[in-house]
């Protein structure tokens, strides 16, 4: 049996097969949430809770991949955990008289879920920034378990849209006819590229520069369809196809130096690839993931490779490394690595290393060739303090290295500090 929290209500679910519970005043107020919501763009899962664990993504979320919404059994991994003592504080009755016995409804028909995260930080890019405080995520999700064999599923997140190929919500129909097989999603979704994280100022999904814009926007989605075979606890497999109407938002610097689409015809297909091996060893001890994902767009094309290892309950350790191509215009490569140890269930403390470089060729208007290369490399130290249950508060310490050649003003080095509270449901 899994010795964490995740994995030990895991297992005791699945073999219990307990009844539904009838959905008291939280289930109602959750079914009306699906209906509002406004704020910044959502961000996406924590995949070192796999290698903590030795459980899938999907174990604890709707969605293979992970990100958004969670199942009932990964609602019930982290509902409860709370670094302070409820008892000591005299607020363990509260909580209990206030908590929900589940995150769904109608007899299980109806799986939601939120999260809002607020941060507090200072730009890097000017030393005498001021330091802000705003909403930087808020979305709620919504899946209606339709028969055996279909569900629907969607977001919703308000709030600006700051980045090309961001979206505002997706939505999809998901075909199983069993577990055993694969699934069949089609809708407005994200493609499953590399792996999903729940920090967008990772280097993994960026273009490495001073301006640090997103190569894969939060939220991104588009229109299309995605197989997912999960049938074997030790594999993954995904191929989907997709429509590029919003990665065509993106651009690049082309031809005398004015800037083009980064997908020439939005109507030319996105064909993606994704295969994840999840070994474990030492009787669950180690777990492990080991993958890659390919999309390919004409001349354009993305390569992810990610890799793994953990120790149950204590200690994790991931990479991932990114490449984009497009033709002759631009090319991006970038490494992220981090180690996590976990103290106890309920805080966790973290060290990231990422490096990157982004280099651009084109022809200037007279038609001479141009080359840039930027770079930029970031150091994060980090915590993940579950104070209460549903509430996280993620202190970092960032120190982020912006070079360029040839050389301009659009060079700096700066270190920061950051502060993020995470409500979740």
């Amino acid at each position: 049996m899994l010795n964490s929290p995740c994995g030990r209500k895991i297992v005791l679910a699945f073999e219990s097969q307990q009844a539904m519970r009838i959905p008291n005043l939280w289930s109602w107020i959750g079914a009306f949430a699906v209906l509002v919501c406004c704020c910044a763009p959502p961000l996406a899962a924590i995949p070192q809770f796999s290698l903590l664990s030795g459980n899938k993504c999907l174990n604890c979320h709707v969605n293979a991949q992970g990100a958004g919404l969670r199942n009932e059994l990964g609602w019930y991994s982290r509902n409860d955990v709370s670094l302070l003592d409820l008892e000591a504080l005299g607020l363990a009755e509260a909580f209990e008289d206030l908590s929900p016995e589940s995150n769904q409804a109608f007899d299980g028909l109806l799986t939601y879920g939120l999260d809002f995260r607020f941060q507090t930080s200072r730009s890097h890019r000017d030393e005498n920034a001021s330091r802000r405080f705003f909403p930087m995520q808020g979305a709620l999700y919504a899946a209606a378990h339709a028969t055996d064999w279909l569900d629907l599923r969607g977001m919703f997140s308000g709030g600006p849209l700051r980045y090309p190929g961001q979206k505002r919500w997706s939505a999809s129909l998901v075909v199983q006819p069993s577990f055993a097989y694969p699934s069949l999603q089609v809708g407005f979704i994200q493609p499953s590229i590399g792996m999903r994280y729940d920090d967008h100022t990772m280097l993994a999904r960026s273009i490495a520069n001073e301006s640090f814009t997103p190569l894969i926007a939060p939220n991104y989605a588009e229109y299309g369809a995605e197989i997912n075979y999960e049938g074997l606890k030790w594999l993954s497999v995904t191929g989907g196809v997709f429509h590029a109407g919003s990665l065509a938002e993106d651009s690049v610097t082309g031809a005398g130096g004015t800037f083009v689409s980064l997908i020439e015809d939005e109507n030319t297909p996105s064909l993606l690839g994704r295969l994840v091996f999840w070994p474990r060893f030492e009787d669950g001890a180690v777990n492990t993931w080991l993958g890659a994902s390919y999309l390919l767009n004409d001349d354009f094309n993305l390569l992810n490779v990610f890799a793994g290892v953990g120790l149950t309950d204590l200690v994790a350790l991931m990479a991932e490394f990114a490449r984009s191509d497009k033709e002759d215009l631009r090319t991006t490569e970038n490494i992220s690595a981090e180690v996590l140890y976990q103290v106890q269930d309920a805080l966790m403390l973290y060290l990231r290393g990422e490096t990157g470089t982004t280099q651009i060729s084109f022809t200037d208007q007279e038609g001479a060739p141009v080359a840039i290369e930027d770079s930029r490399t970031q150091v994060v130290l980090g915590a993940q303090v579950f104070l209460l249950p549903y509430l996280e508060i993620r202190p970092e310490y960032r120190l982020v290295d912006v070079d360029k050649e040839p050389r301009t003003v659009a060079q700096f080095r700066s270190t920061r500090w950051h502060v993020q509270a995470h409500l979740f449901f």
